[in-house]
């Protein structure tokens, strides 16, 4: 549909329709840029990223919950910390940053 992206209809999918969909948003691309995941940081490669790596821990009708709570996290983690101007020094994954910037 015009005017739907993909975070739109991936968070559709997700949150109304209960579908195993990973919702990637600008802080999820944020910390995968930061972190840095083994991603090219676009939108379909960062969501591959994410539901290869955890489909295979958690059955299909779990990982509905399991993206459900990560995208969740994600965005506490980047409204707290990972904002475009980071809270390095009390990040709980600071360690794992790439790009320590404190």
């Amino acid at each position: 549909m015009n005017g739907i992206g993909p975070e739109t209809a991936d968070s559709i999918l997700l949150y109304a329709g209960g579908k195993p969909v990973f919702v990637v948003d600008a802080y999820t691309k944020r910390i995968c840029q930061r972190v840095p995941f083994e991603t090219d940081n676009t939108y379909d490669d960062i969501q591959r990223f994410f539901q290869h790596e955890l489909s295979e821990s958690f059955s299909k009708h779990d990982l509905t919950k399991v993206y459900n709570e990560l995208h969740a996290l994600i965005v506490v983690l980047g409204k707290n910390y990972c904002k475009k101007e980071p809270v390095c020094s009390s990040c709980p994954i600071g360690n794992f940053c790439g790009k320590k910037l404190f």
